[in-house]
């Protein structure tokens, strides 16, 4: 038997699939150039944004009767804190500055290069 008669079953599937993923690839090419899809998207664009400001809306009021506070209202505050601290370290002289990148503490100690540690004195030493 000669190779060109043997069916492989994969290649069949991979060649269906690619027609199959072209036919599908017009298709929708076809629909998006539409003036009907174009409308439609532009009515869903719509709704969307007008469900989010409602939502937005809805939620301002909850957390008013909630007394907490927005997410509007926590930026406006973080944006006011970041002012007085960026002039704070405006009056700070350069020398007392801490450095920008701050490291993590120190917990281990250097080694003693070079130097032997002593060894623990016995109660009975000198004998």
């Amino acid at each position: 038997m000669s190779s060109s008669q043997n069916l492989d079953p994969f290649e069949m599937w991979r060649q269906i699939v690619t027609k199959l993923e072209g036919g599908i690839n017009s298709m929708a090419n076809n629909g998006m150039n539409s003036e009907e899809f174009l409308r439609a998207l532009h009515q869903f664009s719509q709704v969307s944004t007008g469900m989010q400001q409602t939502f937005e809306k809805a939620l301002d009021a909850y957390f008013k009767a909630l007394r907490l506070p927005s997410q509007k209202d926590i930026a406006a505050l973080a944006e006011g804190l970041q002012r007085i601290e960026d002039k704070i370290d405006l009056l700070v002289p350069i020398e007392e500055r801490e450095p920008t990148e701050r490291r993590p503490a120190r917990t281990r100690q250097p080694s003693g290069e070079g130097t032997v540690a002593a060894e623990p004195t016995s109660p009975r030493s000198g004998s």
